[in-house]
């Protein structure tokens, strides 16, 4: 696995950009709503976010509830951020930096999100330690909730995201480990990206059997439209959907 140092470099020159992209209309239309689906109720619970990046659904959890809310992430500049918002708008969230390749035990919670995590790792072995990380700081019966880049999709069927806000390159022939770049075009002209890694829907059930889990699945994303949204633009986003739920929940 890439060395913390690489990947700490890497997000701390993209921490700005990439808590901008927090913004972009799909994260609010498709992936928010289907993570809170996922989480369901949260009040009273305790939740370890992570990775947490810049802290937004740090918050999202809090002010829905949560009893407490733990975020890590491997970038200090994203853990800073975190930190700067919970200074303006004191919520009672704790940040730390931590790799979740090798972040032990920080404690026992009801509730692990871990958005955009597993599909960092390249191979089974890399996925395993993910896995195991998350259930080493669930309690027994305690759930597993994230979005992840979607193992399922064609890979074809929707010719470019362009038009919501990024491009989705993904290396061919698809095999374990290929890698699918994400690049995110900014107002100046440039643009900022970063690599997930494709592992098939068998690698995972079986990496987060082998930790412990159960009644893991994928769910396919949602849409919460306004009325002013247009449904057959995000119709289109759906059929051909790049992330996807994940749930699983702790044997007892």
């Amino acid at each position: 696995m890439p060395s913390l140092a690489a990947h700490h470099a890497e997000y701390d020159d993209i921490a700005a950009d990439y808590a901008a992209s927090k913004q972009l209309p799909f994260r609010i239309v498709v992936e928010a709503p289907t993570l809170f689906a996922l989480a369901g109720d949260v009040r009273g619970k305790t939740v370890l976010d992570l990775p947490c990046g810049d802290g937004t659904y740090s918050r999202a959890f809090a002010r829905r509830g949560a009893a407490s809310v733990l975020g890590v992430d491997l970038s200090s500049g994203m853990v800073e951020r975190a930190r700067m918002s919970e200074s303006e708008a004191p919520l009672g969230i704790r940040y730390q930096v931590g790799d979740a390749a090798s972040l032990g035990t920080l404690g026992a919670f009801d509730l692990v999100v871990a958005c955009y995590l597993f599909n960092y790792a390249r191979t089974a072995a890399e996925l395993q330690t993910f896995a195991r990380t998350v259930a080493a700081n669930l309690k027994p019966g305690g759930r597993l909730v994230g979005i992840n880049d979607n193992p399922l999709t064609a890979f074809g069927g929707l010719q470019s995201y362009a038009g919501y806000g990024f491009l989705r390159d993904v290396e061919t022939p698809l095999r374990e480990g290929s890698r699918i770049r994400y690049s995110f075009p900014k107002p100046d002209g440039t643009t900022f990206g970063f690599d997930n890694f494709w592992l098939s829907p068998d690698t995972y059930r079986a990496a987060f059997a082998e930790a412990g889990f159960v009644a893991f699945d994928f769910f396919e994303c949602q849409a919460k439209l306004a009325e002013s949204q247009e449904r057959g633009f995000w119709q289109a986003f759906l059929s051909d959907c790049p992330i996807i739920g994940l749930s699983a929940k702790r044997a007892d």
